[in-house]
Formats: C-alpha cells, structure tokens, sequence
C-alpha cells in the first residue's frame, strides 16, 4: 500500500550505448534480484541531479566513462519502491569495462536488434527497449 508520508526514491537507468551496441549487466549474486540482465541502475544520491547519477554509476559499477544524452523515459518499479528516471549514454572514454563483483556478475555488449534474446530480464526492461527505446533514442 502507498504510503504518502514516504517520497518515491529515484534511480537512474542508465542505458549505455556504443554504436549499434548496449551494454547488458548480469546482477551480483549479493544484489537485488540477482541473475537479472539489465542496464546499469543506481539510486540518487541526495542533492544529486540525474546526469551525475548516470555518470556516477557507470564509472561505480562497471568502469566505464559516460555522458548523458537525454532522458528518455521515466516510469515506476512495479511496487513502487523507485521511481527510474532513463538515459540515454554514450562512451566518453575507453570501452575498457572492469565490473564491481558486488554488484556486477557478467556484462555483455548487445546489438540493439539482440535485446529481445536476452532470457531473464525485467518484464519493464523488456517493454522499454521493444517499445520506448526505438522511438525516443536519438540516431
């Protein structure tokens, strides 16, 4: 049940991108829903703007120097823990990627026409990037 004494908390999502690739991240055993594939998520920090959150975590979780694009969505988790806020990145460094074990178990760039091969991934993942992401992303 809503509990409107409790803001929503926010998380970005960010959706790295090089070329006609996206990284994939497989979660840690250790983290929330472990096994599932997805893009690289994180909470905000407080007084933290969307654009630093992407950049933060991707260089947190995966290595990896980013910039954001442009938002591209924003959506609520199922039970309405988080609302996402979702970003379109580029690589702004070396495409070098050197996962956090606690947070990332495997990782794999895939071709946009691939994603929906990818077996366990979140059911709002999975409408994202068949249904959002084509048509919001700039070329």
């Amino acid at each position: 049940m809503f509990d409107d004494q409790q803001p929503f908390r926010h998380a970005i999502v960010a959706v790295i991108e090089d070329g006609d690739e996206l990284l994939f991240i497989e979660r840690a055993a250790m983290d929330t829903w472990p096994g599932y594939w997805s893009s690289v998520t994180g909470s905000l920090e407080p007084g933290e703007d969307q654009q630093s959150a992407c950049v933060r975590e991707a260089l947190e979780e995966v290595g990896l120097r980013v910039k954001p694009v442009r938002k591209l969505w924003e959506s609520m988790t199922r039970r309405a823990h988080f609302v996402l806020h979702w970003w379109q990145c580029e690589l702004a460094g070396p495409r070098n990627v050197t996962p956090d074990p606690s947070e990332v178990a495997a990782w794999k760039w895939i071709k946009r026409g691939e994603i929906e091969r990818i077996p366990i991934m979140f059911s709002d993942s999975r409408w994202f990037f068949r249904e959002v992401y084509p048509q919001t992303r700039h070329k």
